[in-house]
């Protein structure tokens, strides 16, 4: 503690007692509550962070250490580290210094805090405009259990009111405002690791600390613009990164991870990080401010500027940019994507099952309005030949379209999962309004170990352009198509694709027959 602060705290805890009101604690926060040799502020430090809402730390600091044992704090960490993840190094001579003990401090300065370390102690307050004096009986929080004695879980919560023994009795009250002499132990002004080091050489060492911690995520979010023949678009990512660690990091070297990272278990943090957001975007200093390299079996996107990612903050940042992406435009018509139709225990099984449809939706009764619908997609390839060719980190795509008078207007979206390079992409934007499907079975007919139906499937075009609709259906068992009106193609062991092209203000009418062998 330098001697300006340690002047400032002294002054804060004089003789007199304190009144512990919202202005004197946010005082006692600024003081460090350091002991033994503090730890300079991080120097440029490096921030890992993985889309799974957690990154790795690496904290440089110049540390004074003499020969011999060192009592040695450092502050302004994340208060949602997994401690069992620190690693103290000295960089200056790593043979020679030695961590004896560790510890993780996070609990910190509040007046709940105070208030339970404070039982059976005198403390002063105020009633009605008088200062009285009495030992606290009962503490700030409460601990409960749910679910019985012998089991439930344990939970926590805070005192409405608090006992104090008067010489006149035991009084409550809420003890809005309470006045002490000096601060319990143990309590920390911000998150603290403590080291216990032994230092074979004295001087300055350069150390550096790397540690694990949640809070800390980040998610990609694409905008893209249709052309307006529909044959083309622009995209652009963004990175968007959270921080809820509970501290800061500045002049960072920022990297993100892009995968499915394993990690063994969740480990129990404090409740530190609060919910309170800050929107702030931050200009690419050029067209690709991130530089893309293949990690593992991950992928790492390294931010080409150092940048300083606040506590509570949310911090945007251009990942990537492409311009006339071709694309193709697809209608699919898949009216009973949950319907079963195959043998059971019981017998033949033909109901509706609608669990889930196409692209997840729910599945569709046939009488329904939803029956109708034909879903709209768009599919473009991942390649440097279409202008892009890099791998893209999962996340949402929303789609924009100017209309007539060159306004942009959304026209849907969808997400994708991480894509490699030279993957297809396909997004479901939503359901034509001008295209209208209508299926139904005109015959059917059951045999011991076979059935045999006829399905008629109506498509109508009310655009002025023509249209292609792709006719899904879903087959089970040992199937055979024995008649069909128009060509297919099986897409694998139990789909078929119809695709049909439907003249403008037309209709198209297909008819196919099924056979299922048991």
């Amino acid at each position: 503690m330098t001697p300006v602060a340690f002047t400032r705290f002294s002054r804060l805890l004089s003789l007199r007692p304190r009144r512990l009101t919202a202005g004197a604690l946010s005082l006692l926060l600024a003081a460090p509550l350091t002991l033994g040799l503090g730890v300079a502020r991080a120097e440029n430090p490096e921030l890992t962070v993985y889309n799974q809402n957690f990154a790795l730390v690496k904290d440089y600091r110049p540390i004074a250490l003499k020969a011999g044992l060192n009592d040695v704090t450092m502050d302004n960490v994340a208060a949602l580290m997994d401690a069992t993840s620190v690693h103290f190094k000295s960089l200056t001579a790593p043979q020679a210094v030695r961590v004896r003990e560790q510890n993780f401090r996070y609990d910190l300065i509040s007046r709940q805090n105070i208030l339970d370390r404070m039982v059976g102690h005198k403390i002063r307050f105020t009633k009605e405009g008088k200062v009285r004096e009495g030992i606290l009986l009962n503490p700030a929080t409460t601990v409960f259990r749910n679910g019985g004695y012998n089991g439930g879980s344990v939970g926590t919560g805070s005192s409405d009111a608090f006992a104090i023994q008067t010489p006149e009795g035991v009084l409550l009250t809420d003890l809005n405002e309470i006045l002490i002499d000096t601060l319990p132990e143990g309590l920390y002004a911000r998150p603290t690791l403590l080291w216990s080091l032994d230092s074979d050489k004295g001087g300055t060492h350069q150390s550096e600390v790397s540690y694990l911690t949640d809070g800390i995520n980040w998610l990609c979010d694409y905008v893209a613009v249709l052309s307006d023949d529909d044959n083309h678009l622009d995209l652009t990512g963004w990175v968007t990164l959270d921080n809820q660690s509970g501290a800061n990091y500045q002049n960072a070297r920022l990297k993100l991870v892009a995968g499915d990272v394993r990690r063994v278990s969740p480990q129990a943090v404090p409740a530190y990080a609060g919910a309170v957001r800050q929107m702030m975007k931050m200009e690419a200093a050029d067209a690709q401010p991130f530089q893309q390299e293949a990690f593992f079996e991950y992928h790492l996107y390294t931010l080409n500027a150092r940048t300083s990612v606040m506590n509570r903050e949310t911090k945007q940042v251009t990942l990537a940019s492409a311009a006339a992406i071709p694309i193709r435009k697809k209608y699919i018509y898949d009216p009973d994507a949950a319907r079963y139709r195959g043998w059971s225990n019981n017998g033949w099984a033909d109901g509706d099952y609608g669990s889930v449809g196409y692209y997840g939706r729910p599945g569709r009764g046939w009488d329904s309005a939803e029956s109708k619908k034909i879903n709209t997609l768009i599919q473009f390839k991942n390649s440097q030949e279409n202008h892009l060719g890099m791998p893209l980190p999962k996340g949402r795509i929303r789609v924009n379209k100017a209309d007539s008078s060159g306004s942009i207007q959304f026209v849907g979206e969808d997400r994708i999962d991480h894509t490699a390079v030279n993957e297809e992409i396909e997004l479901y934007l939503g359901d034509a309004f001008d295209l209208v499907g209508e299926k139904k079975r005109i015959t059917f007919h059951e045999e011991t170990h076979a059935i045999e139906e006829t399905y008629e499937v109506k498509i109508r075009n009310h655009k002025k352009t023509s249209a292609t609709i792709h006719v899904v259906d879903h087959l089970f068992g040992d199937w055979t198509i024995r008649a069909n009106s128009a060509p297919f193609t099986k897409t694998d062991a139990h789909t078929v694709d119809f695709a049909l092209p439907v003249p403008p203000d037309g209709e198209r009418v297909l008819t196919y027959t099924v056979r299922v062998r048991r």
